[in-house]
């Protein structure tokens, strides 16, 4: 059998200690009680929370409320004509950085709103019970309505309102974010709230641009023309020679100057052949010297330059857009052309000037105007064959002739007189700069036909 467990004894032979004997205060006999006058309206608060609305709100302990005061309407609230009777007091913080407390006197029609109330401070040791008037405030708790932001169109419902502030308030982090992302990207009841006639800035705009005249048919011809990449004609030309600038197809009278032609002179007065890389350009540099035209000379040089610059364009994954291959490559491509020259056509074709790599289809198109421009520039009376301009770059007779078109060019069959002058045959396609030029026009949709 298992041994029942003993007490423990204690060291003083098991004699348990003497509870302390407690101090009995005598009660005074009477108690005398004393009301202490009113001498302002200011008075002790009793509060009462009352928070049905937010379940398990308290205030803060240190929370500090300012008191602000008025006369009573309604002085039946309490009997008498007391000073408290006669003024209504209220106390409120918004110290909370999303509540605001609002303590307020109930008024008779709620229950208990007739009912006086004191507090009494007793001291036991000389029975005398003080009492003095006090106010009773019922505290309640609000959720600060959220700033309507600028994205607000339509007036959200009260109970909407209602849990959109509590989800700002109480709820979790991702609830709070897509409440603030609803506020924040709606639309703004601004122009609702505005006086009427008065308009924000941004309504003034639309509806200055909604009155102003729509921009006429050429208007909208010259705002495209002036965006197409092509040289810029001169509008004022009075002979072809005039529309596109010698120096302005070439980048300026430097890069003219730093053409060295003398090579080419020296080739012909010893009877030698002179070949080059574009075909356009071999079929013509003999008759252009012989004619001694040398600004017409350096023209073809500079066209040389841009047919070998363009042919070392290397393709990309990017469509129809070209990459300037590395310097040391592109230097070993253009053998015999000069680091200035080089870099002043990177500078005006290539995308970011100088410092950029890549060719877009834009800047593409803006190298192949410039080569047409100069290819009927150099060539007798502004006239040329397309064909051998089309196979140094690689396109197609449709898409040549598209840009010729685009300079001002009007491009056709050549005359009989030109078959016989140049040795031209039916089948080939010329393209002649005349003023006026005529541009390519923009496209008007054309609207559909009603079926019967």
């Amino acid at each position: 059998m298992s041994e029942k467990k003993r007490k423990r004894t204690s060291l003083d032979g098991g004699q348990r200690p003497s509870k302390r004997a407690a101090i009995v205060q005598k009660e005074p006999d009477s108690i005398r009680v004393t009301l202490i006058p009113e001498e302002d309206e200011w008075a002790p608060v009793i509060g009462m929370i009352i928070s049905a609305s937010t379940p398990g709100l308290s205030l803060p302990t240190n929370t500090s409320m300012t008191p602000y005061t008025k006369t009573r309407k309604n002085d039946t609230a309490s009997t008498g004509k007391s000073l408290l009777s006669k003024s209504e007091h209220l106390l409120h913080t918004s110290s909370h950085a999303k509540i605001d407390y609002t303590a307020r006197e109930e008024e008779g029609g709620v229950a208990g709103g007739l009912l006086q109330h004191y507090l009494g401070v007793y001291d036991p040791q000389s029975g005398q019970l003080q009492l003095v008037r006090a106010r009773k405030l019922v505290l309640r708790a609000s959720v600060r309505p959220v700033p309507s932001a600028p994205g607000e169109v339509v007036k959200q419902s009260n109970g909407l309102s209602a849990r959109n502030a509590l989800g700002l308030t109480f709820g979790t982090k991702k609830s709070q974010r897509a409440i603030d992302s609803i506020t924040k990207n709606a639309i703004s009841p601004a122009k609702q709230r505005s006086a009427p006639g008065h308009l924000d800035p941004i309504a003034s705009a639309v509806v200055s641009s909604m009155a102003a005249p729509a921009p006429t048919r050429d208007e909208l011809q010259a705002a495209v023309d002036e965006s197409k990449p092509r040289p810029k004609s001169n509008p004022d030309a009075e002979t072809p020679a005039d529309v596109y600038p010698t120096e302005q197809l070439v980048g300026g009278p430097t890069t003219l100057a730093q053409m060295t032609i003398k090579g080419w002179q020296d080739a012909i007065d010893a009877d030698e052949e002179i070949l080059t890389k574009s075909r356009f350009v071999s079929h013509r540099v003999q008759g252009i010297i012989k004619g001694g035209d040398v600004r017409r000379l350096k023209c073809l040089r500079y066209l040389l330059l841009l047919l070998e610059w363009y042919s070392a364009l290397q393709s990309t994954h990017k469509g129809s857009s070209r990459r300037v291959p590395p310097s040391e490559k592109l230097q070993q491509a253009l053998a015999g052309w000069s680091s200035f020259l080089i870099d002043s056509v990177s500078q005006r074709f290539a995308e970011g000037g100088g410092g950029g790599n890549t060719v877009s289809r834009w800047h593409l198109d803006l190298l192949i105007t410039h080569i047409c421009a100069l290819a009927v520039t150099v060539d007798d009376a502004f006239t040329t064959n397309v064909h051998d301009l089309g196979r140094d770059l690689k396109l197609e007779v449709k898409d040549t002739k598209k840009y010729f078109r685009e300079i001002g060019c009007s491009v056709g069959p050549p005359t009989e007189s030109e078959m016989k002058r140049r040795g031209w045959t039916k089948k080939d396609v010329v393209a002649r700069l005349r003023l006026p030029l005529i541009f390519p026009k923009m496209r008007v949709p054309v609207g559909r036909r009603g079926g019967r």
